[in-house]
């Protein structure tokens, strides 16, 4: 293949990977189109590992830009952003993430032709896309893992999170690409592999702790805007501090920032008719708040029950220029128009929210943020760590920023993802969708359409123990990585 219909072909591979993500089985299709990918990186060989990392970027390139295009909403049409800036800002963001399946192709390609090729492979894409997670704060978001979460390496996620999704996956792509040519008897062991892993799939490793958790979940589908509109936001406030006492059940939620006028805008009594209610109905409520703390905001949830005692939490995670502006950079927010762009960052070692129930053991709920469960080696840490574990995850999100986008899709993944490494049934709370019951296993259990104005009435059960993810984070999965990159490094030297 020409070098220059080599790149349009990358490119292509990495478009098709990301369209399929949202599709029925998408974790098998990824499988096969990634497969192809290797095939043409083998194919490439010759040309060096230069050459074999450009095709890298664009299938990277590619598959970042329209992965996560739903950026470029938030930024033009709520932002306000010019046309050509949230283009380009979107453009420049997937070139700067390309870079890692970039540098993941080159690192494979220098143990290329080995005996142990595939897992060096696997070794360095699992290496880098950990990498990925932690650069500048991270944004692992769109991982090739992803998709697993329904696909045939589905039962390794509670062991090795998702990176092992991801070794799994890459490595099994590579067996399909080497296939042709060597008799097909990669593929042998690709089927052994799946075969193996399939005996882990519904798999539990925690147990039920008291009986099913009733909630409600409100959805209210308010348009996200950053012009001041007083009579919107009082319209949102009421709606959803009218719905938070409309019924009694064990636990109500409202998504994040339901509550959108900041709290020291609001009476100083504004939260005595949830706190009423809660203690007359035995009902545990939650809800997202512009917070105000010590002279600066914060992304929070606060949090009413029956005993009286009030629950905060501060967002840990925050989102770089949307919720803080890093050094050198204040002049994007100009750009974007954003007020409240320098929140409050909450530590990990919060307490969870404690719903108690007569004649039930105490349970908790560890709270996440919006996309604070894309980062799963720090939801399993808040698991380990804390001396009262949780019994179930609960997200609070509001993707109106996105609009009819990928994300909320996307996101509702990532919350499956959440609830297989830690063996924990997560609630989602949104404001435009996806408002979603997830079970342990992470099955998605019921859920509301994306842009309606309603509420999830359903049940949870809660659960105790740990999975192996949870004990040993990513750890071992890396370590497996590293292993592997070694061996193939040792053979290729000749030692």
């Amino acid at each position: 293949m020409p070098i220059r219909s080599s790149f349009l072909y990358a490119f292509a591979l990495g478009l098709l990977t990301s369209l399929i993500a949202n599709s029925l089985s998408a974790g098998w299709w990824q499988l096969l189109v990634l497969a192809f990918f290797w095939r043409l990186i083998d194919r490439h060989h010759f040309y060096g590992g230069i050459h074999q990392a450009k095709l890298g970027w664009c299938f990277g390139f590619a598959y970042f830009c329209h992965s996560l295009w739903w950026i470029y909403v938030s930024l033009h049409d709520v932002g306000g952003m010019p046309f050509w800036m949230a283009s380009g800002g979107v453009v420049l963001f997937a070139g700067f993430l390309a870079l890692f399946p970039s540098l993941a192709t080159w690192l494979g390609s220098r143990f290329y032709a080995q005996s142990y090729s595939a897992l060096a492979w696997a070794g360095a894409w699992t290496l880098v896309e950990g990498l990925r997670g932690y650069v500048l704060t991270g944004f692992p978001w769109a991982g090739f893992g992803d998709t697993q979460v329904n696909g045939p390496f589905m039962g390794l996620i509670p062991i090795f999170g998702v990176l092992g999704a991801t070794f799994a996956t890459t490595w099994g792509a590579y067996k399909i690409g080497s296939a042709p040519g060597r008799l097909f008897l990669p593929l042998f062991s690709l089927g052994f592999a799946i075969l193996l892993t399939s005996f882990f799939n519904g798999s539990s490793y925690t147990k039920p702790l008291g009986n099913m958790l009733e909630v409600r979940l409100l959805q209210g589908n308010f348009q996200q805007t950053l012009t001041y509109d007083e009579k919107a936001l009082v319209k949102q406030d009421d709606y959803y501090l009218d719905r938070l006492k409309e019924k009694s059940t064990d636990l109500v939620v409202a998504p994040e920032t339901a509550i959108t006028i900041p709290e020291n805008y609001l009476p100083q009594n504004w939260s005595q008719d949830l706190a009423e209610f809660s203690k007359n109905t035995n009902t545990h409520i939650l809800t997202g708040i512009i917070g105000f703390d010590h002279g600066q905001y914060a992304n929070q949830a606060k949090g009413f029950s029956p005993s009286g005692n009030d629950y905060v939490y501060t967002k840990a995670h925050l989102v770089p220029f949307g919720e803080y502006t890093p050094p050198f950079f204040e002049w994007f927010v100009r750009a974007i128009q954003a007020p409240l762009s320098q929140f409050k960052k909450g530590t990990f070692n919060q307490d969870h929210f404690k719903v108690s129930r007569p004649n039930q053991p105490d349970i908790h709920a560890a709270i996440m943020i919006c996309y604070e469960d894309v980062f799963g080696s720090e939801i399993a840490a808040r698991v380990r760590d804390k001396n009262q574990q949780p019994n179930f995850l609960i997200n609070m999100t509001n993707l109106a920023w996105f609009g009819q986008t990928a994300a909320p899709y996307q996101q509702l993944r990532l919350a499956q993802l959440r609830s297989l490494e830690t063996g924990l049934p997560t609630i989602r709370a949104t404001n435009t969708g996806v408002t979603a019951l997830i079970d342990d296993h992470g099955q998605v259990k019921s859920q509301l359409p994306i842009f309606v104005q309603d509420s999830l009435i359903g049940s949870i059960q809660p659960m105790i123990g740990h999975t192996p993810y949870v004990d040993f984070g990513d750890t071992p999965i890396l370590f497996i990585a590293i292993f592997f990159l070694s061996i193939a490094w040792y053979q290729k030297k000749g030692f």
